[in-house]
């Protein structure tokens, strides 16, 4: 199963800024690992990331990025282990986010198509890697007339939520509703662009329980 958002093609002439939240004692933190074969440097992610991280920081949980040059290792590899901190497969709660290009964009003024999408597994409930196109990023921002990183940083933040809680559901509403429409864009309502109370409830119950399963 897979959970993704998808956009509905749009005119818009502002992105809302990302909210500030209150600072909380407790975090659980999340080591994500970024594999961008796109050509972006570091300083051209940092935004996105950036605000990734203030959404998820709603839910207590403090996401350590992890920029990575070669391409994701999921499993335990037969060949003898590499040095550095992407060479090896991922430790139990790392997660990682690939950006790519899909090579498919809208060729007409209304289409619909993910922003990117999360591999969940539905027997075992769990999943590790987000997948986020940038190129479909790129076109909206562009024909939307919005700003780049923050529509990245948002799909980014929704793919992560759909990881964290190990679920492909989509929400009635806020970042996890499966279609961002012009009408909510346009509408300029933070609540549009973070997780509800229980998706809140969902990624601290389930990051912290795997963070104590961790230290056992």
């Amino acid at each position: 199963m897979t959970g993704h958002c998808a956009w509905s093609f749009v005119v818009v002439t502002s992105m809302l800024q990302v909210p500030a939240f209150a600072a909380e004692t407790l975090f659980t933190e999340v080591s994500v690992r970024v594999y961008d074969n796109t050509g972006a440097t570091d300083a051209e992610r940092r935004p996105s990331l950036r605000i990734a991280s203030s959404i998820v920081s709603a839910a207590s949980v403090e996401l350590l990025w992890k920029t990575c040059t070669e391409p994701a290792r999921l499993a335990t590899p037969v060949e003898a282990p590499r040095h550095g901190a992407c060479a090896s497969p991922l430790a139990p709660g790392e997660l990682a986010v690939r950006i790519v290009r899909s090579g498919v964009v809208p060729d007409g003024m209304r289409h619909e198509l993910p922003l990117g999408d999360a591999m969940i597994d539905s027997q075992t409930g769990t999943g590790v890697l987000a997948t986020i196109y940038i190129d479909r990023v790129n076109w909206l921002a562009e024909h939307a007339g919005i700003d780049a990183h923050a529509l990245l940083g948002r799909a980014i933040a929704h793919e992560l939520g759909h990881l964290l809680m190990a679920t492909g559901t989509h929400g009635s509403n806020g970042l996890m509703r499966p279609v961002w429409s012009e009408t909510e864009i346009r509408r300029r309502q933070i609540d549009d662009w973070i997780f509800r109370p229980q998706e809140i409830a969902a990624i601290k119950a389930r990051t912290q329980a795997l963070f104590l399963r961790a230290a056992r």
